[in-house]
């Protein structure tokens, strides 16, 4: 447990060994839930890095091109969500 300070603009800054161990880097996108009087801090991990989470189901077939594409399209439309302001 470590703690912080808020800011007058609302700002914390993560200590940088729970960055390094979570693998938070300059403009990682994170989302924080309230759980009661408590916050969570969850970081988005980015769709690249699930690549490959099915190999189980498709291991020794491949996915079809629907698939793929259907992939792709998720994504983009996910990486654009997450840039917007």
């Amino acid at each position: 447990m470590q703690m912080v300070t808020v800011t007058a603009k609302g700002q914390i800054t993560i200590p940088s060994e729970l960055r390094k161990a979570l693998g938070i880097t300059e403009g990682a996108n994170l989302i924080i839930v309230r759980e009661g009087e408590s916050l969570k801090i969850i970081p988005v991990p980015k769709l690249s890095k699930l690549a490959g989470i099915d190999k189980e189901i498709f291991r020794g077939r491949k996915p079809s091109k629907e698939v793929e594409e259907t992939r792709r399209e998720w994504n983009e439309q996910f990486e654009r969500r997450l840039k917007r302001p």
